[in-house]
């Protein structure tokens, strides 16, 4: 994570410190078309809408006993990787279309314990939930420009339509309620497919920024985006049915969540023609 935030940041100085001393040239780009490609990665977090379980408290028991616990934005890590398509309307304002391939993973930590009042023993067991979600994602943005120098900071935003084509989760146990499972060393599930748990389609609201340099040959730009998926993630009506066959033996059923995404992107773009 920290060697990532290191490389980017390191790019992004680079870039900046070698195109800053021809920053101030104007470069005309209207009417220009762009194509290139994008390579990125981003976080996610869950927002939790509604928490589901198997398992119902006891009067014993705190009502949060069977709350999963989520780990947060920075532990959940992917990538992103596509194409990117834009017109410059005007000296400042771009139209943006950039599909990608996004990877989206969240995990979440559950724990049960039992005791046996005829032997006098106890089980503990804790869960540690991996789920990766794959995604076709095709934004289209308006992009406001604040130079029409040849290096320019941006704003960008509008909406996606995201379409899942799969959907996988494991599970890491181990006999010990601490907080933590190590995955090198804890037991674990087979991979399974989740996919007919999932709503197969969500449209996202989508806001960023960015820089790009313009030259007359290409474009670079690097951009970090907010994406909000404004559906609900899991199925409603296939929330209880037991596809992946994790259930029973690890009493799991997914809450209702909506996925919050930080992406950065990595852009390179050649322009294409002029408007006639």
């Amino acid at each position: 994570m920290k060697l990532i935030l290191i490389f980017s940041f390191l790019i992004l100085s680079s870039l900046m410190t070698s195109i800053w001393g021809q920053s101030r040239k104007h470069f005309y780009r209207k009417d220009n078309y762009y194509i290139g490609t994008s390579l990125g990665f981003g976080f996610t977090q869950p927002i939790i809408h509604e928490r589901y379980n198997i398992l119902e408290p006891t009067p014993q028991s705190a009502a949060t006993d069977f709350d999963k616990k989520y780990e947060g934005l920075f532990q959940n890590i992917g990538g992103n990787y596509g194409l990117h398509f834009s017109f410059v309307y005007t000296r400042l304002f771009s139209v943006v279309c950039q599909p990608t391939f996004q990877t989206q993973r969240f995990s979440y930590m559950t724990n049960y314990s039992w005791s046996d009042s005829l032997s006098g023993g106890e089980v503990y067991k804790e869960f540690l939930h991996r789920q990766k979600i794959s995604n076709l994602c095709i934004p289209i943005m308006g992009r406001l420009d604040f130079s029409s120098r040849k290096f320019s900071p941006f704003l960008q935003a509008g909406l996606s339509a995201d379409v899942v084509y799969f959907g996988s989760k494991i599970i890491y146990s181990d006999a010990y309620i601490d907080g933590e499972v190590d995955r090198k060393s804890a037991g674990h599930s087979n991979v399974a497919e989740i996919t007919q748990h999932l709503n197969r389609f969500n449209v996202s609201l989508v806001a960023g920024a960015g820089f790009v340099y313009y030259h007359e040959d290409f474009a670079l730009s690097i951009s970090g985006n907010i994406k909000y998926g404004m559906r609900p993630t899991i199925n409603d009506s296939k929330r209880f049915e037991d596809f992946s066959g994790f259930a029973a033996p690890y009493l799991d059923v997914f809450d209702q969540v909506k996925l919050l995404n930080l992406d950065f992107l990595i852009t390179a773009m050649v322009p294409l023609h002029k408007k006639w």
